[in-house]
């Protein structure tokens, strides 16, 4: 692979990397679920919500780890010049 043209997605969806759950994401997660068993009658409602709460979730999961990705680059790359 190219080290000047890759791609994160490709890099994400490799087998060797895991996604890590903290403590607090799986209690938000879990207190979601709580709210909407307790407030929303129509399962449907309740299943839509949930599944958008989850692509949230891994956008904002995918958007943080590629933004560290390219800091930790670009931090390698100026480190690599002085």
């Amino acid at each position: 692979m190219d080290p000047n043209n890759f791609s994160l997605d490709a890099l994400l969806s490799s087998s060797d990397f895991s996604a890590v759950e903290s403590a607090r994401t799986s209690y938000a997660y879990n207190e979601l679920e709580t709210i909407l068993k307790e407030n929303v009658k129509d399962g449907g409602v309740s299943s839509e919500i949930k599944k958008i709460a989850e692509d949230y979730a891994c956008s904002s999961y995918n958007d943080a780890f590629k933004q560290g990705f390219c800091f930790a680059v670009k931090s390698i790359k100026f480190l690599n010049k002085i």
